[in-house]
This record gives structure tokens, C-alpha cells and sequence, in this order.
């Protein structure tokens, strides 16, 4: 079976004709059956140095692991998978540190995000009005023309945004965003996603949310915070919510330990 094949399976979906409903339930099923996750950014950096996995080891650790990762390796590999079924796609550089997905169906270009650990569950056609907004999660996400080519992405909870980012709305190719991507891998205390562990996932109602070693457990009756104070327990909660294999957890603890960054003492 062809990587592709393997990465549909993983989805639970067949190859269909390349429409906006396919790409929207597409969208749905790697939110929920692929992590958001730093276990393997971690790995990645350590055996190939600051680039993101090619498709057939990323597929590979996606069903030998359960592993997806951070945006540029998400959002990339997925972008390649829909360029085999068929879909027209291009990069986007989304600032600070991000990239999305450009989509092109029927004329119209839809913004595409399966890496930001955020329930961006469909295909935004930015260019169609000047105001986007999408809920999930006690979340808001907010899309808005900010100029000719640039859109504004807001997340905002409770009234107050949390997180903001700037679209730019032109296509890139992998090698256009080369120089972002290595600068996402710094080894260094000024790049936050290097000293600490971070995943998302979204199942059914539910989002699991791991930052170092709490876990949050968000659903439409609030938030459950657990926070680990025994490593043990922390690998045992964190395999079950991500469904990833305990041996890249591990290592990523001890990626942190080597730069001084104790989660358990």
C-alpha cells in the first residue's frame, strides 16, 4: 500500500472526486485522528537536524507511532496528500512561525489549517467577505481582510483573544518557506516550541489539551485540569488522550532534561 493509501486509512476515508465537502470532512477526521503534538518535532530534530519529515516517513510514524506534529509538518504533509488526491494547493506563510494551506476548487481559494492545534474544522474562503468566524471548543476564531493580501486570525476566549496571527495570502512551495521552517527548529530558550511539550486533539465533543504536564480535557460542560506530579501516571494519561506510542513521549522528557527543562524533579 502507497503512503497516500496508508495516510487515507489513518483518516478513515476512501479517495474521492476533489470537492469542498471531501476536503471538509477531510479537514474533521485529521483534527480528530492526528495530533497536534511536539514528540516528534523533537525526534525529527535530533536524527535530520531543522527540517520537517518527508511523506513517506512522516505516514510512516503516523501509523507506526501515532505521531502528526507541529504546523509545518501537518500542514505540509497534508497539503502533499491532497495534491495526490487530486486537489490544487499551495503554501502560505502565516506570521509569527506558522504556514497554512491554500486550496484551489471551482475558482475560489480556501484557507486550509490542520496544525494549529485549533478547531479550524473547515475550509475558509477568506476572499468571499470581509468577516469569518468559527466556533468550537469555548473558542472563537475570527478571519478578517486586513489588506489586499493579508487576513487577520484571531482566537479569542471569554471575550478576550489569546492569540493573533497574520495571513499572507500568497502561494508559496515548500522550498519558499525553507528559511521559516528552519528558523521554527531553533535550539534555543528564545523559541518557546523547543523547551516545552505541547499537543491537541479533538475527539467527538472533546479536546485534549497537554501543556508540559497538565492535561486539560475541554468540553461543552467546562474544563478538567489534571496536573501530574508522577512521570509514571503524566506517559499513561498522555498515550491514552493522543493515542501516540510511550517511547516518543519519553524521549521527549529527556530532550527537555538535556536543556534544563525538568517537567518532573
Amino acid at each position: 500500500m502507497d503512503a497516500a493509501s496508508v495516510y487515507l486509512q489513518k483518516l478513515k476515508m476512501g479517495k474521492e472526486p476533489p470537492t469542498v465537502n471531501y476536503l471538509q470532512r477531510l479537514i474533521l477526521n485529521h483534527l480528530s485522528l492526528i495530533p497536534y503534538e511536539t514528540f516528534s518535532k523533537f525526534h525529527y530534530y535530533r536524527k535530520e537536524g531543522p527540517k520537517i519529515p518527508d511523506f513517506q516517513t512522516f505516514v510512516a510514524n503516523l501509523e507506526s507511532r501515532g505521531w502528526g506534529g507541529t504546523c509545518y509538518s501537518l500542514n505540509v504533509n497534508f497539503a502533499r496528500l491532497l495534491m495526490q488526491l487530486g486537489f490544487t494547493c499551495s503554501l502560505v506563510r502565516v506570521l509569527p512561525g506558522h504556514a497554512g494551506i491554500m486550496v484551489h476548487i471551482e475558482g475560489r481559494r480556501f484557507y486550509v489549517d490542520v496544525g494549529y492545534g485549533s478547531p479550524i474544522t473547515r475550509p475558509v474562503d477568506l476572499e468571499s467577505k470581509a468577516h469569518h468566524l468559527l466556533h468550537g471548543f469555548g473558542e472563537e476564531i475570527l478571519f478578517t481582510r486586513w489588506g489586499k493580501k493579508t487576513f487577520l486570525l484571531e482566537r479569542q476566549a471569554h471575550g478576550k483573544v489569546f492569540a493573533t496571527k497574520e495571513i499572507i495570502w500568497e502561494p508559496l512551495t515548500e522550498e519558499e518557506l525553507q528559511s521559516d521552517i528552519e528558523a521554527s527548529y531553533a535550539d534555543s530558550s528564545d523559541n518557546i516550541a523547543m523547551r516545552r511539550i505541547s499537543a491537541v486533539r479533538f475527539q467527538g465533543n472533546q479536546c485534549y489539551f497537554l501543556r508540559d504536564h497538565t492535561l486539560k480535557v475541554i468540553d461543552y460542560r467546562g474544563i478538567r485540569e489534571h496536573c501530574f506530579q508522577r512521570q509514571d501516571q503524566w506517559i499513561q494519561a498522555v498515550t491514552e488522550a493522543f493515542h501516540v506510542e510511550e517511547q516518543g513521549v519519553q524521549e521527549a522528557v529527556r530532550f527537555l532534561d538535556d536543556r534544563g527543562v525538568s517537567l518532573f524533579k
